[in-house]
């Protein structure tokens, strides 16, 4: 009989040994073989692999049980602090996902780091630990214990943003993705503690001694009973403005292409859906705190919406195969948001796996056409590939079909999201995701054409991608084809623990037009950057339409210089000014809180004229909140 609990913790761990054993070494001046930390690292990959297997196996078998475990770390007066572990069937699954993804990322590492000769033990230690951390975070018993480890994510990224520190870009970058993530996290542990403060400490109860997810739901109603209703909803704000910082949602989605300076198979598993998906993910494990305050969910509708939608115009445009691969993970991860903010509880499930597997499909096979041209990151300087690296083309086209939504996974998670849209006749975002589609369609296969069609346009002689990098993406082709129809068949025993699921798509029509629109994408790619035909169509005609309709010959050139410089500078203020807030934010809310606290103390703190000025904000808050939600203030 296999003890689950040790296996867990076995599991969790692993990562964590191999770094310390790494880092031993390191400090020692024990100077290991570079195959040596590629082994071990691979071992304690293929380990957690094989042990999130048998969690994941358990956990189908015995439906809707959750395993729990818990270790008291401290008391604070009535608040006892927990490290614990807390494994249901989303947590499970997750794990499995994600164990998958850094076995993947292990032996894409190896290939790496022999081309570029720098770093072997530091990149090993950081991705062990990273591993780590993400296994502690997903698999937490707790909201605060996911908040710290979140908060050690963010220093990761950092560590693997600045890996080529000799790189200024490479500093100033990491600097702006910690500085943001950061800031997503003092956001949400500042949510955590107030929810804290206020459901045990103002209440004087011990009957709440901690944020579990195991009676979130009971937590979440007598929470929502017995706080002030707009404390109540400025917590859960404060809950979602932290997500979708952390998850890069719009306005903030830029956090993820400035993690481009890391190196290409880490850059890979940071824009994993999965990681970044980790703001999405606590909304999940609070879902029945937030369906208290169901006004909230339509922020996190048009925010998931307007970022799936700016996210795929702008991979439209890039040329920069990491920036194309952001952007594409930030727009399907806008796109479970927006589902989340639906309700559909599985289907943003489902969505994230999906699209996880992929996105880490399409991203891993990049990996393979850079370590093939030398590290060459810029379409321009690709093309023809299909003939030299005919795997590499046959992955990445199963990918830009199961993204497009034509066959395969992207199948089903776009038929289920339709369906429900069009049964809940929510026809306006209806139409906004199939424009979405058609975006999708487009630059998907815009990549295919430009990397692996006509002529090769670079350099260097490419070279072919060694078996073992052929091997690690097997499982990902194999999932995207077949995940779909597994998930479809057995999603019933999965959410045993749901009262219903919305995992049903019975208007054909619907996913039939969807098809057409996902269509015209890939016709209106094939035809500019496979044909050609229609660029010098397109280009004429502007002209003409230019000169006849608005009466200037250079309308072109101005919707091509003069409103992208235009919205370069409008970002560029946002980034000075409102980014440079938010960076500081955390510094001004400590000052205030430490304030406040100094003058209480002291019993020199003027009561009234606090609670009037925090009342007058929250009732400017709550009524932004009534406009926002009905259009008219009553």
């Amino acid at each position: 009989m296999i003890d689950i609990v040790k296996l867990v913790y076995t599991m969790i761990f692993a990562p964590f040994v191999c770094a310390l054993i790494l880092a031993l070494c390191k400090f020692a001046k024990i100077k290991l073989p570079q195959y040596g930390n590629f082994a071990l690292s691979l071992f304690g990959s293929i380990l957690c692999l094989a042990l999130s297997l048998i969690l994941f196996e358990y956990n189908i078998t015995y439906q809707g049980y959750s395993l729990e475990n818990n270790f008291a770390i401290c008391t604070i007066q009535n608040i006892i602090l927990y490290f614990g572990i807390y494994a249901d069937n989303l947590s499970c699954i997750l794990i499995l996902f994600l164990s998958l993804f850094f076995f993947i990322t292990n032996i894409f590492s190896y290939r790496y780091l022999v081309q570029n000769r720098q770093g072997f033990a530091r990149f090993f230690i950081y991705l062990n630990l990273m591993q780590f951390f993400a296994y502690c975070f997903f698999i937490s018993s707790n909201l605060i214990q996911s908040s710290v480890f979140m908060i050690m994510q963010s220093l990761i990224l950092y560590l693997f943003t600045n890996f080529y520190f000799q790189k200024p870009v490479a500093q100033e970058n990491s600097k702006k993705v910690f500085e943001l993530n950061i800031a997503a996290d003092f956001i949400f542990f500042c949510a955590c503690c107030a929810f804290l403060y206020f459901s045990t400490v103002m209440t004087d109860t011990a009957s709440i001694p901690t944020l579990a997810y195991n009676n979130i739901n009971s937590l979440g109603l007598y929470s929502f009973a017995s706080l002030n209703p707009v404390i109540f909803i400025l917590i859960c704000t404060l809950f979602i403005l932290g997500a979708v910082i952390k998850s890069a949602q719009f306005p903030f989605s830029r956090s993820v292409s400035l993690a481009s300076q890391a190196p290409d198979s880490a850059f890979s598993i940071i824009i994993s859906p999965i990681i970044i998906s980790q703001g999405t993910f606590l909304l999940l494990r609070l879902f029945p705190l937030l369906n208290l305050t169901s006004a909230l969910f339509e922020i996190l509708k048009i925010i998931g919406i307007i970022t799936a939608i700016f996210a795929g115009l702008s991979a439209a445009k890039e040329n920069e195969i990491k920036h194309i691969c952001a952007k594409m993970a930030i727009s399907q991860s806008g796109i479970a948001l927006c589902a989340l903010g639906f309700k559909m509880y599985d289907i943003c499930i489902f969505y994230i796996l999906a699209s996880g597997l992929t996105v880490g499909l399409i991203s891993y096979t990049l990996n393979i056409v850079s370590y093939s041209t030398g590290s060459q990151d810029n379409i321009k300087f690709l093309g023809g590939l299909r003939e030299k690296l005919p795997f590499a083309a046959t992955s990445f086209l199963i990918g830009a079909i199961s993204l497009s939504g034509f066959m395969f996974s992207g199948f089903y998670s776009r038929a289920y999201i339709l369906d429900n849209l069009y049964n809940s006749g929510n026809f306006m975002y209806l139409a906004v995701f199939l424009i979405y589609s058609f975006i999708t369609a487009f630059y998907s296969f815009r990549l295919y054409f430009r990397v692996f069609e006509g002529k090769y346009r670079g350099t260097f002689v490419p070279k072919v991608s060694g078996r073992a990098m052929s091997f690690a993406i097997a499982p990902l082709i194999i999932l995207t084809i077949f995940f779909g129809y597994i998930y479809n068949n057995f999603a019933n025993s999965f959410f045993a623990n749901l009262e219903q699921t919305s995992l049903t798509y019975q208007n054909p029509f619907v996913n039939v037009f969807a098809f057409l629109t996902a269509a015209a994408g890939y016709y209106l790619a094939y035809n500019i950057y496979f044909t050609k035909r229609l660029y010098s169509v397109r280009l004429r005609f502007a002209r003409k339409l230019a000169a006849k309709y608005f009466y200037a010959e250079n309308f072109l050139d101005f919707i091509l210089k003069d409103i992208l410089i235009f919205f370069s500078k409008l970002f560029s203020f946002f980034e000075k000014h409102i980014l440079g807030f938010l960076y500081k934010l955390p510094v001004f809310i400590s000052k205030i809180i430490s304030y406040v606290a100094m003058q209480t103390e002291a019993r020199d703190l003027n009561t009234k004229f606090f609670r009037v000025v925090l009342y007058l904000f929250l009732i400017t808050f709550l009524t932004c909140l009534i406009y926002f939600k009905t259009g008219v203030i009553r």
